[in-house]
């Protein structure tokens, strides 16, 4: 779970769970928008450490976003 989500427990135990269920099928999503088969080197994982994802629901859609922290 990650820290946000964490955090949001503290409130809010049920909300912090779905969120925490749901990003097992948001990943299943995006392998099956990219051909349901995908090989990341390590190294491309490990670079991550300056990246920060956020996203919401708006629309009826999910709106996911990434950028480098400053």
């Amino acid at each position: 779970m990650g820290e946000g989500t964490k955090l949001a427990g503290l409130a809010n135990p049920e909300h912090a769970a779905a969120i925490d269920n749901l990003k097992e099928q948001l990943l299943i999503v995006f392998l099956k928008r990219l051909g349901g088969k995908v090989s990341i080197p390590i190294s491309e994982v490990d670079d991550t450490d300056r990246d920060c994802l956020a996203f919401s629901i708006r629309d009826g859609a999910f709106h996911f976003e990434t950028w480098k922290k400053s």
